[in-house]
């Protein structure tokens, strides 16, 4: 009498709704944003210029408006002090991700080091328990702006510090705002490196004025669809992205 075959257990795939935005610091009406949000059916937010401060912590607000809770579906990855160049201010400027899925790792990466000024960068990452076994790797960062070859400069280190923690990892989501246009040798070289650059296919619309710098690269992730929405209220416009894992 034949034996029958052990089950395989596979995890199954999960859909995964990405929503990158840089929200402007102290200008964002959060409670706005997070209809936006809301409305695009993201389970998955990365955000940059937002802060934690004493009378304004941005990330719970955001956390509490989309009902999501603050310990296990949050992580903030501090940056620098609010306002360091001009007037410091109490409180933390930087990153962050915040999902519908369990966070079960975090982590945030010092992408620079600078006495006072330019603004310090960092890149914060989690991982996400998406269920049936399936897990996903989510990071966010935000280079430093300018186009005089000492930013450039500045960048390029900052990239270097992200792909190098990354090594050959997969299963890997990063999005941010790059301060780099698609063909500046700083997006050709995160494509070099196996990241796929799903806003040229799916979303190659201007993201700042008229120029695309934000972006949502993967590795490992396959991508179904995308847009670039059409808020006005960050002078920087939400990427969408639709991904199975």
């Amino acid at each position: 009498m034949g034996t029958a075959a052990p089950a395989v257990a596979q995890a199954r795939a999960a859909n995964i709704v990405v929503l990158d935005w840089n929200i402007r610091g102290e200008a964002a009406d959060i409670e706005a944003m997070a209809k936006v949000i809301r409305d695009s059916g993201a389970n998955v937010v990365t955000l940059q210029e937002i802060h934690r401060r004493p009378d304004a912590d941005q990330v719970r607000m955001l956390a509490d408006a989309l009902g999501w809770d603050i310990t296990d579906n949050a992580h903030f990855g501090a940056g620098d002090d609010v306002g360091p160049c001009d007037d410091p201010q109490p409180g933390k400027a930087g990153n962050a991700i915040l999902s519908s899925y369990k966070i079960v790792e975090r982590v945030t990466i010092k992408l620079t080091d600078f006495a006072t000024c330019p603004v310090n960068r960092s890149m914060a990452g989690v991982k996400l328990d998406l269920g049936g076994g399936a897990q996903v790797r989510v990071f966010t960062t935000h280079l430093s702006p300018g186009l005089s070859q000492t930013s450039i400069s500045r960048r390029e280190a900052q990239a270097a510090k992200v792909l190098d923690y990354f090594g050959t990892r997969t299963g890997v989501i990063l999005t941010g705002d790059f301060n780099a246009l698609p063909t500046d040798a700083l997006s050709k070289r995160f494509v070099s490196a196996g990241c796929a650059d799903t806003g040229a296919r799916y979303a190659n619309k201007p993201t700042h004025g008229d120029a695309r710098i934000d972006y949502v690269y993967t590795r490992g992730i396959t991508t179904t669809s995308g847009s670039v929405l059409s808020s006005t209220l960050s002078d920087h416009r939400p990427i969408v992205m639709r991904m199975v894992r």
